[in-house]
């Protein structure tokens, strides 16, 4: 495989609620689910499939205000912009 790669622990998938932006929980790395990690005994956890819940983990109320600004795409709105209309990083 050739290109840019990213191995699973370095990124973290928050999953929000479409409609309402509630935090559902994060995006698991185990390739079953439940796996029987003691991950996996925490309340709610795996109750929606892959769903990884986090014992006392309560995100903030503006979790998604700094990614207001990039919003691509919202369902029941469709498309808000396009990806080439974000900021260009500059390279060093």
């Amino acid at each position: 495989m050739q290109g840019l790669q990213v191995a699973n622990h370095q990124v973290e998938v928050f999953l929000i609620e479409p409609g309402t932006d509630r935090y559902l929980g994060r995006l698991c790395n185990f390739n079953t689910c439940p796996k029987g990690k003691p991950d996996c005994h925490v309340p709610g956890c795996g109750a929606i499939p892959f769903n990884k819940r986090f014992e006392a983990f309560v995100p903030h109320a503006d979790l998604l205000a700094a990614a207001s600004y990039s919003t691509l795409y919202r369902r029941g709105e469709g498309r808000l912009r396009s990806a080439l209309d974000l900021p260009a990083v500059e390279e060093a």
